[in-house]
Formats: C-alpha cells, sequence, structure tokens
C-alpha cells in the first residue's frame, strides 16, 4: 500500500517476522528513516539511529550498561520512590477518595525515570513545575504545529527549510544538564575510585563508567537474570570500545522517558485494571505475593504468575500497537513470491497479531495462565522488537518490581 511518506507493506506472520526481526535483520536494520528531527539530539537515539556503523557503535558501548548487576543496583531507585507511592495510596485508601491511577501511575513512573536517567528525584505530584517535567513534556508531546507535519510527512523538504520539530530551547536544558551532572560526576567520582555504594547508579553514570566491567566497578553478577536480554550473557559481558559523546548521553537519557514513561504507566495501568475485573487472577496473584519472603529484585524476577499477568497485560495492551521497520535492499519475502523493494515500510501490528484468535484462543479475555506454558508463536507475541530494544530488559523488569511493590 502505499502512504503520503511513500511505499508501505503490513506483515502478520509469525514466520515471516521471524525473518525480518532476526534471520535476515541486515535487510531491516532500520526503524524510521522519513523523519526529520532538526537539530535537536532526538536523532541520536539509539532507537532513531539508521543500523549502520555508528549504531553499532552507539549499541556496544549501552548493551554492557542493562547487565543484571547494574539493574539491580538502579532498582534501588524505584523502591525508595515505590514507598512513597505506596503511602500516598494508602492515605487514599484510609479516606476513600476516587483517584485516577493514570495520572499517578504516570507520576509514579516519570520519578524513576528521573531517578534512573539523570540521578535526579523529581517527586512529580508535589512539584509538577519541576523543570525536568515541563521540558521533557515539551519534547515528547510537541504540539501539532506545522514544522512537525513537515518533518513526518515530508522530511526532505523539512530539511531543505531547516524545519525544526522539538523545542530547542527544551532540547539545550537537558543538553545543559547533561554536561553539568558528567562535569560533577567527574569531580566527585575521582575520590570515590571504584565504590559503588557512594556513587550514583543511573544511566548517566553508567555511560561514563562504560568502559569498565561488572567486576571492575563492584557490581553483584551473581544470580543473572538476562533472560530477558536479546543479547547472549557473553556479548553482554563484552568490554565496550569507546564511550559516547554527552550529546549521545543526552539522547539516550531521553530515550528512557521515551521508551518508558508512558509504556510503563499504561502498562501498569492496564495491568491494575484487569486485576480489578479478574478478581480470581488477582487473588491468586496475591497468594504469590504473600508467599514471597524475599523481596529482592533477582526474587520478583522469577515469580511465575506476576510474570504471567505483565505478559497476558501487553499481549491485550501492547506498549506499541505498531512496530515499524525499513528494507534497505530488495528482498525476497519467503516462500510468497513477493519481493520488497529497497526504501519500503514494513508495518507490523503487534495489536491485530496478539488478538488473533488462529494464535490466541479467546484472544480477548484475560487469561495470564496461557503464559505459563505458552503454546503459542514466539512472534505471535511482540510487545517490543526482539532484537533492537535494549530498554525492555530495562522495561520488563520494572514494570514487575513495580508492579510488585504495588500489589
Amino acid at each position: 500500500m502505499y502512504t503520503i511518506s511513500g511505499k508501505t507493506i503490513m506483515i502478520n506472520d509469525p514466520e515471516l517476522l521471524r525473518d525480518i526481526l532476526v534471520k535476515d535483520f541486515n535487510s531491516f536494520p532500520d526503524h524510521i528513516n522519513n523523519f526529520h528531527f532538526g537539530s535537536s539530539p532526538l536523532s541520536k537515539m539509539l532507537f532513531f539511529m539508521p543500523g549502520d556503523q555508528r549504531w553499532k557503535r552507539a549499541r556496544n558501548i549501552i548493551t554492557p550498561g542493562f547487565t543484571s548487576g547494574k539493574l539491580r543496583a538502579m532498582m534501588t531507585h524505584i523502591t525508595d520512590n515505590v514507598d512513597r507511592f505506596v503511602d500516598r495510596l494508602t492515605q487514599y485508601e484510609q479516606t476513600g477518595k476516587v483517584i485516577d491511577m493514570r495520572k499517578y501511575m504516570g507520576a509514579y513512573t516519570m520519578d524513576n525515570m528521573g531517578a534512573c536517567a539523570f540521578g535526579i528525584e523529581l517527586n512529580s505530584l508535589e512539584n509538577p513545575d519541576h523543570p525536568v517535567l515541563t521540558n521533557v513534556k515539551k519534547l515528547l508531546d510537541p504540539p501539532l504545529t506545522v514544522a512537525v507535519m513537515i518533518s513526518a510527512f515530508f522530511c526532505g523538504l523539512a530539511r531543505l527549510l531547516g524545519s525544526e520539530p522539538f523545542d530547542l530551547r527544551a532540547a539545550q536544558y537537558f543538553t545543559d544538564l547533561t554536561k553539568s551532572i558528567i562535569d560533577e560526576r567527574k569531580h566527585h567520582n575521582k575520590y570515590l575510585q571504584n565504590d559503588k555504594y557512594q556513587k550514583r547508579t543511573d544511566f548517566i553514570q553508567l555511560m561514563l563508567d562504560a568502559e569498565k566491567s561488572d567486576e571492575d566497578l563492584g557490581y553483584d553478577t551473581s544470580g543473572a537474570v538476562d533472560d530477558e536480554v536479546p543479547d547472549s550473557e557473553t556479548s553482554m559481558n563484552k568490554r565496550p570500545v569507546g564511550i559516547l559523546t554527552p550529546e549521545e548521553i543526552t539522547a539516550n537519557c531521553l530515550s528512557f522517558f521515551m521508551a518508558g514513561y508512558d509504556t510503563t504507566s499504561s502498562a501498569l495501568t492496564h495491568a491494575l485494571h484487569n486485576l480489578c475485573q479478574n478478581p480470581d487472577c488477582q487473588q491468586r496473584l496475591y497468594e504469590e505475593l504473600r508467599d514471597c519472603n524475599d523481596m529482592s529484585p533477582e526474587t520478583v524476577f522469577r515469580l511465575k504468575y506476576l510474570d504471567a499477568v505483565i505478559n497476558e497485560t501487553l499481549r491485550l495492551a501492547p506498549s506499541f500497537v505498531r512496530l515499524f521497520r525499513t528494507c534497505v535492499q530488495d528482498y525476497k519475502l519467503g516462500n510468497t513470491g513477493i519481493t520488497i523493494p529497497a526504501d519500503t515500510a514494513v508495518l507490523i501490528s503487534s495489536y491485530a497479531i496478539q488478538r488473533d484468535p488462529q494464535y490466541w484462543p479467546n484472544p480477548d479475555q484475560f487469561q495470564p495462565d496461557r503464559f505459563l506454558k505458552p503454546t503459542h508463536d514466539q512472534y505471535a507475541y511482540l510487545p517490543a522488537a526482539p532484537v533492537l530494544i535494549l530498554d525492555s530488559a530495562w522495561s520488563a523488569r520494572q514494570k514487575l518490581y513495580r508492579l510488585f511493590m504495588v500489589i
């Protein structure tokens, strides 16, 4: 089919998706190649970079930041925020006040994003005008202006006109914030050497420490839980070459908000709604959590029914209802006799395939049991693309941990 921005083909067959997303990934390395980002640093996000050598370099640097030891260390920030969040919910429970859980989950998630990306305590419910909050909203939810429309549908013209779809003052705020944090960390950390108990553990610090291994930095690598991470353990522990530039760190800190804020808060809100609508599932999850004496992250990540609740929630309401890939060379599509021309966009409707009765019996019903002993095709469940989204490991774990703590 043809869209205003070019040729597009929709593919929802699991066998073909396996080839596109994994086996023949070299033919579909790009997410988006028809959007003009202007001079903002957002184009340097790993998610938006073309799958060339620059992308490979950035990914090789960022990947070691998602090992179990480092993710476990970052969970401290989530624990602190969830304590405040639960205290607030307890107050509402006592007064019987009706609240908008989507709003409160959004604020709770934003607090965690700020702590885990920049090491900043936002407390967004009490400080809605915090400059981090106001500026990140300007970048991630820009108004629908002529510049945005031209950049989205006529990127060539946008480049010619020098269109700026994003608020440059907001982008500059995060550039300056990242630079000041980096300067302060370099000055402070030189006195701490490898004392991880005094260092912050957030994305900026992980990127500053990118040339060091977990063992060098003293992170706990025992009891690794890297099942969700797309790379092998060997790849994850490989020592990277080089570090990210401050602008690249800024862009990928913002990717925490873009990839994690709305997706996580929506998933948690849907999960709570599904549990309220299915009290038998709620009771079963409560009993699993009640019998859990160890609240450590590695234990939480192994709670099977909790994991099934999150997976079933994301099946019914995926974080990304559509996934896009771009074909960079002429490609023969399996045994279909179809050849996809280069520069064709591939549209994958994860929402449609995850509610297809061919792969999911009673597809509109909330049934977490289907993930306890899964029989579905691996590529009929695509809450995130299996290769590129490094944040999927981080996002999946924080969803589990947050839901556990709230319940």
